[in-house]
């Protein structure tokens, strides 16, 4: 039996020679590659992208993006994000986070569950309209196929005409018309 070839892919290794990747003129020839074999990573765990970056590069990022965005009133803010986000187990260690803080990564770690019911029900809510949504189109791409002919107002074809075409639009568009109504 032939060895199987491993398959290889590029990825990045941020190191203190960061490149944030959203302003890609920033220093893309400072990106450093790492090889993966992907045959043998058998857990598929991505590596965490902050990992590794020094304190300073990190907050030289942070405040770059903060002034990119518009958002230099938050840079502290962000910068105790971004040394949480680098080790997110190690965030009781982080010495610029206050107590309160602190405390409400502890009740996040605790019970990550725990969301307003408001944002369950939303959710609950939206996935059951997707799947009404997604029959009420299937239903409706089946009656297109045959519907316009039997009714006499053929939207494709020699007898197709710009009026024809708006009916069955609309016939289309009641079903989403109503339920903006509604």
């Amino acid at each position: 039996m032939a060895e199987e070839k491993p398959i290889i892919a590029q990825i990045d290794n941020f190191s203190d020679e960061y490149d944030r990747g959203y302003n890609a003129s920033v220093g893309a020839e400072r990106r450093h590659q790492k090889a993966v074999d992907l045959n043998r990573n058998v857990t598929a765990r991505i590596q965490n992208p902050l990992a590794g970056i020094p304190r300073s590069t990190l907050f030289q990022n942070v405040e770059d993006f903060a002034l990119e965005v518009g958002m230099t009133e938050q840079t502290n803010l962000l910068q105790k994000g971004a040394l949480v986000a680098q080790d997110p187990p190690a965030f009781e260690s982080v010495e610029l986070l206050d107590e309160v803080e602190k405390d409400a990564l502890r009740n996040e770690v605790l019970h990550k569950w725990r969301q307003p019911w408001p944002l369950y029900f939303t959710v609950i809510l939206c996935s059951i309209g997707a799947a009404v949504q997604g029959w009420d189109q299937t239903g409706s791409n089946g009656a297109n196929l045959s519907w316009p002919i039997e009714f006499g107002v053929p939207d494709t074809g020699p007898d197709a005409t710009d009026y024809n075409t708006w009916i069955v639009g609309i016939v289309n568009a009641g079903p989403y018309i109503g339920s903006a109504l509604l």
